[in-house]
């Protein structure tokens, strides 16, 4: 934590960027989708303003983005640094490393990516805005949390067959991050698509969250979706623990760069 944090604020446009990061990407989808559509169709569709929607999206694509990137590009990064030898080395169980590693990273994504949240929720909805806003960075919270276990097994599971080699990560982690339904609500996709999202743990939260800001969430369904998302970030614990192990293995049979 305190080389991450350290590295944050010395690098002052690191620091920029974490706060921007939402603005920015929501500007671009409402440019885009103002140019393509109307956004009282949105509104009719979805039933929230896009502005207020594509904020949202855009603070949790960038919260959850954080986790997954530590999690997926972390083996490659710490090859080519030199320092796999000592963490395959360590009698810290390599699992643990990588659910650990992201986690500095990912409160300062939280922390910092509110900013954009909180403000856009006031000006919209007055006091009410806190309150969502608060909701939302803590169901951002969880979506992270169950995602690490399914993030964990995929990448070291594409390290283990594949080889380290980014340019799988590039084709996979579009493709998770897409399905969540982040830029499209879950409710309005065609059913194949639907039920592989369901298959995505932070996907159930990232619905619950849609509901809630366009005033559709009802106790039983928002109660299902995050039993539904902890019991699928328990689930992918299995598999976690079994690529890491593989992993661990090749690497200990084969050995590492250096």
């Amino acid at each position: 934590m305190l080389l991450v944090y350290s590295d944050l604020f010395r690098r002052k446009s690191l620091l920029v960027m974490f706060v921007a990061w939402p603005y920015l990407t929501t500007a671009f989808m409402l440019i885009f989708g103002y140019a393509v559509g109307s956004p009282r169709v949105f509104i009719e569709r979805v039933g929230v303003d896009p502005i207020q929607f594509m904020i949202v999206g855009s603070y949790l694509l960038f919260s959850i983005m954080t986790v997954v990137d530590d999690i997926m590009w972390r083996p490659i990064y710490d090859e080519q640094l030199g320092t796999l030898p000592y963490i395959v080395s360590s009698p810290t169980k390599l699992v643990i490393h990588y659910l650990s590693m992201p986690i500095p990273r990912f409160i300062a994504s939280v922390v910092l990516g509110a900013t954009a949240v909180f403000p856009v929720m006031i000006i919209f909805r007055g006091l009410e805005g806190l309150l969502i806003g608060a909701i939302v960075v803590l169901l951002s919270l969880i979506s992270a949390a169950v995602f690490t276990p399914l993030a964990t097994a995929v990448g070291l599971s594409l390290y283990t067959f594949g080889g380290e080699n980014w340019r799988a990560i590039n084709v996979i982690r579009p493709l998770l991050l897409i399905i969540m339904g982040v830029y499209y609500p879950r409710w309005l996709m065609q059913w194949p698509l639907y039920i592989v999202s369901s298959l995505m743990p932070p996907a159930h939260c990232i619905e619950v969250i849609q509901r809630i800001i366009a005033g559709l969430a009802e106790t039983y369904t928002v109660l299902i979706s995050l039993v539904l998302a902890i019991s699928l970030g328990v689930l992918y614990g299995s598999p976690m623990a079994r690529s890491a192990t593989a992993w661990e293995r090749k690497k200990l049979e084969v050995g590492v760069k250096t």
